[in-house]
């Protein structure tokens, strides 16, 4: 891992000639070229202009630590790399050696996992600096009933934050967060501990910046900032937006309950009013799309009756 501190160095987006990276870790050019090979194996493309020096992609914008720090005021507990395994398992791991205080929010944001997954243990994309995969972690004071709302409304909250930048986002029931109708990034929420109040609570988020080639094999349809924009965009202030919408609207959620994202929820529904098909499993059920009701559950009319169905192991798909 002696690379790791030039990739570093190279995070500011700038030109950095061999000479003076060579000057600045005292060692010799050669090595620098080894280190940049090192990094280059990693799957993280360096730039070499000749007369300029090396720099990342333009697409490929690293987070920048102290501007995060600096900006969420707050309690916070952070867990900020430029790699790791999984943002949700850093979190986990942290609230497994209890040494928060009751009312921190852990923050654990990276530039690139190595397993990140989303649901049912399916492989999340992650390459280097193009797009967000964080976690945020809390100790909530509710009944373990009304967690299952939970991944809705960081998805409404996710959607308000880009709503702020002038996107109309698209939510699919329970964790999947749309742009054009197309797949822009997921929610994973899990529980870590004894199962009573308060629960540590484990809030994962991925969402497609600036990624705007398929070199990581996705099969569904996707979306990006950058696809949709035509431009890249600054990922720590998109990181900033999106963390305290999560933040104000979990507050509310304790407060109130899930019944005022209810009542929104029918504003960001992808498929609201559309037959859809539920799988869980080998199992397949059918019906149009009502929306939620005040639990987060989905609501489904078939043939005039009406079935509440709960998250977890179930996924929403048009008919």
């Amino acid at each position: 891992m002696q690379h790791m501190p030039l990739l570093e160095v190279l995070c500011d987006n700038n030109y950095h000639s061999g000479e003076d990276l060579a000057a600045n870790f005292k060692v010799s050019r050669a090595t620098i070229s080894n280190w940049i090979g090192q990094i280059r194996q990693s799957g993280i493309d360096i730039h070499s202009v000749p007369g300029r020096g090396y720099v990342l992609p333009n697409q490929m914008q690293p987070l920048n630590f102290a501007n995060l720090q600096a900006t969420l005021t707050g309690n916070f507990h952070f867990l900020l790399s430029r790699e790791t395994n999984s943002t949700n398992e850093e979190v986990k791991q942290l609230f497994k050696q209890k040494r928060l205080e009751h009312d921190a929010v852990v923050l654990a944001a990276t530039d690139k996992q190595t397993q990140g997954r989303g649901r049912r243990g399916r492989v999340w994309h992650s390459p280097f600096a193009q797009n967000l995969y964080f976690t945020l972690g809390m100790q909530l004071h509710l009944p373990m009933a009304e967690l299952s709302g939970l991944s809705l409304v960081v998805g409404i909250a996710v959607a308000k934050a880009l709503q702020t930048f002038g996107l109309t986002p698209q939510l699919k029931w329970p964790n999947d967060v749309y742009l054009e109708g197309k797949k822009l990034g997921g929610i994973l929420i899990e529980l870590e501990g004894n199962f009573e109040p308060p629960y540590s609570v484990i809030m994962g988020v991925g969402l497609n910046v600036n990624m705007v080639d398929n070199q990581q094999g996705i099969e569904q349809a996707w979306n990006s900032l950058a696809l949709h924009s035509g431009h890249n965009w600054d990922r720590t202030q998109v990181l900033t937006s999106l963390i305290q919408q999560i933040i104000n609207q979990t507050n509310i959620f304790c407060q109130q309950g899930f019944s005022p994202f209810a009542k929104i929820w029918p504003d960001f529904d992808l498929y609201l009013d559309q037959n859809v098909n539920i799988v869980s499993g080998q199992r397949v059920e059918q019906g149009i799309n009502l929306g939620v009701d005040d639990r987060g559950n989905l609501l489904l009319n078939q043939h005039e009756q009406i079935k509440a169905i709960t998250g977890g192991e179930v996924s929403l798909r048009p008919a």
